[in-house]
């Protein structure tokens, strides 16, 4: 089969696979209060009343997403299943997407696995077919990973891998800071236009918030919030939610309450209750069984549990390192910022479903080597040693 055949077929079975699951799981997607919000803000969009939540709260969220869901509201009124079907395109494309990225970093064979691997990872597809941000995300960061890995070699693509990362930026407020890992991991001509293009995105968005709230706000104003919730008195390192008593507003403006909250985030916050809250949520983070008390059903265990083999691989990667591409460091990246930003933020399983496409590549990539280890040595632990005739 030729590549563009594979491509092809991968991406019909990939967006099967979760149309499909958009018709079954439908009536869950408004659970959290993320997704009505974002859909709050969307159906504002087209009303014509900006992209806000209301009067209040004109910055809450990153607005990539609710413009994403407004195209769906205002070509399709009313019908939340357009979004469902769009973001099965998005899946879709993901998995062709780590195809691409693959192929370029753990070879075709691995990046052809991979890529099936995603288009039946059961994570994957449940994001999809729910309002949350990870779909849009996902395609943002591998976009720029992509593009970033070109620009090694042309250094004009800089100036696509900035424009992703921006979006990714308004998309997921904490990827804002993923400029600094990349310009430290590598330096080339490829980071002023990288750079510039990345700024450039944010602060178009950052400019629209100081015309609307008075302040240069990057982002969000949710930012304080966020904090509260992850290291404040109430703090468990997973969601608490309305359990959460938060100091009373009293009239303060969006952006002052924020920064209230922000300062209050870290008041009585000690270093052994910081490490403690920390191993929390990285053990939340990379959990391999749902977190949530309510998520804990038979589907949710078998889902979560398909982690297993993607962590295992990734293990062993980290393990074979030194045998793996050098382009294949721009896949750990992602990972280790993402886990390193969720030492600070709440800790979940959501979380991570960003970088699940970089794990399950470098995931795939570690399992092909255990196995190819103890072929060629005739016992399975001949990989553990470095230096054995595995190598």
């Amino acid at each position: 089969m030729s590549t563009r055949s594979f491509i092809l077929v991968l991406f019909v079975f990939a967006f099967s696979i979760r149309f499909g699951a958009t018709l079954v799981l439908p009536e869950k997607v408004l659970l959290l209060s993320d997704s009505r919000e974002y859909r709050d803000i969307a159906l504002n969009i087209v009303a014509g009343d900006g992209i806000i939540l209301h009067e209040g709260a004109k910055a809450k969220r990153p607005p990539g997403y609710p413009l994403y869901l407004s195209l769906s509201e205002k070509l399709f009124p009313g019908k939340i299943e357009a979004a469902f079907i769009s973001q099965a395109f998005l899946g879709g494309f993901l998995c062709v997407l780590v195809f691409g990225v693959g192929r370029i970093t753990v070879g075709k064979t691995v990046a052809v696995l991979a890529a099936l691997f995603c288009a039946v990872y059961p994570l994957l597809i449940y994001s999809g077919a729910s309002l949350l941000i990870e779909p849009l995300y996902s395609i943002f960061f591998l976009l720029e990973i992509f593009f970033l890995i070109r620009a090694q070699g042309e250094w004009k693509y800089g100036w696509w891998a900035g424009l992703a990362g921006g979006l990714a930026s308004l998309v997921q407020a904490g990827h804002i800071l993923f400029f600094i890992p990349v310009l430290f991991y590598r330096r080339g001509k490829y980071a002023l236009p990288y750079l510039a293009t990345f700024l450039f995105v944010v602060g178009l968005w950052s400019w629209r918030n100081r015309e609307v709230l008075g302040e240069w706000i990057p982002i969000t104003t949710q930012s304080g919030y966020t904090l509260f919730e992850s290291m404040g008195p109430h703090a468990t390192g997973g969601t608490v939610g309305p359990a959460m008593k938060l100091p009373p507003r009293e009239g303060v403006g969006e952006v002052a309450y924020d920064r209230r909250l922000r300062n209050q985030a870290w008041e009585g916050l000690t270093p052994n209750r910081f490490l403690s809250l920390a191993l929390e949520k990285q053990k939340r983070f990379w959990s391999v069984v749902p977190n949530a008390e309510g998520m804990k059903g038979v589907l949710s265990y078998l889902a979560t549990l398909c982690f297993l083999p993607v962590l295992f691989g990734f293990m062993v990667a980290l393990w074979k390192w030194r045998r793996i591409r050098e382009e294949a460091g721009w896949l750990l990246l992602p990972i280790v910022y993402t886990a390193t930003l969720h030492i600070v933020f709440l800790g979940s399983i959501r979380y991570r479903l960003a970088v699940e496409p970089f794990l399950i590549l470098l995931g795939c990539w570690g399992v092909s080597q255990f196995i190819q280890a103890g072929a060629l040595s005739g016992r399975g632990a001949m990989w553990l040693s470095p230096s054995g005739s595995s190598e």
